[in-house]
């Protein structure tokens, strides 16, 4: 069935074309698999508010660094508010390889999945979110951030897709400057400069977590989708 709405934008050597979502995904893991891919890489900003500082505001994302392979998928990303100089980092994993052996022992499971996407006893996910990173933490991350930028501008554009492994566990990012610029690239060990930088960043993200993960403030957070994962069908 193709969609009355969009066909008008779409020409090619085909007799027709459908642009939409198929409603059902066979297979089960692969449907897990596509909703925890959405949930976990995470929106382009957070809506945040602190009474006690009397803050409402946004922070958008300036960084994203993703690892992922047939067993896991992990990320880090940092939102940076420029208003309110407040940083936010957040980390998530998902445990493929339990999951997996999960869905294929158990049928019932899996006819859960297909129908609900997301069950009690799975995904076996981790994420975690800290607000008002110290200052400390946070001017090392900006100073990190300048360092890639100005190690990527001195590079050829083509030499970041050089020598790419997609089966490995290079380091997928995405760098955000505005609403309207993005660099988004694989960066593996051969381009070593900015590989370096990525895992001090990551390494710096990893530390704030660990130090700060059980501090409690009165901040509410708003993790602003596009489209809320719960309602994707």
């Amino acid at each position: 069935m193709d969609n009355i709405e969009l066909k008008q934008y779409e020409e090619g050597n085909f007799l027709s074309i459908y642009i939409g979502a198929k409603p059902i995904i066979k297979f089960a893991m692969l449907r897990l698999e596509n909703f925890i891919s959405y949930y976990l890489r995470g929106p382009g900003g957070l809506d945040y508010k602190s009474e006690a500082l009397d803050i409402d505001s946004y922070a958008r994302e300036i960084f994203y660094i993703e690892q992922t392979d047939a067993n896991k998928f992990e990320n880090w990303i940092v939102y940076y508010d420029d208003e309110h100089d407040c940083m936010t980092v957040r980390h998530c994993f998902w445990d493929k390889v339990l999951d997996r052996e999960q869905i294929m022992t158990d049928e019932s499971l899996r006819v859960a999945v297909r129908e609900q996407y997301i069950v009690d006893s799975i995904p076996h996910i981790q994420n975690e979110t800290v607000i008002g990173v110290n200052e400390i933490d946070k001017n090392n991350i900006l100073n990190s951030i300048n360092a890639f930028d100005i190690a990527i501008s001195k590079i050829n554009i083509l030499k970041l897709f050089s020598n790419v492994d997609y089966s490995t566990g290079d380091y997928r990012i995405s760098r955000s400057y505005d609403l309207d610029v993005r660099i988004e690239a694989i960066i593996n060990e051969a381009q070593n400069e900015l590989y370096s930088v990525i895992g001090e960043i990551q390494s710096i993200i990893v530390n704030t977590l660990k130090a700060s993960i059980n501090t409690t403030t009165d901040y509410k957070i708003a993790l602003d989708y596009q489209f809320s994962p719960i309602d994707i069908k």
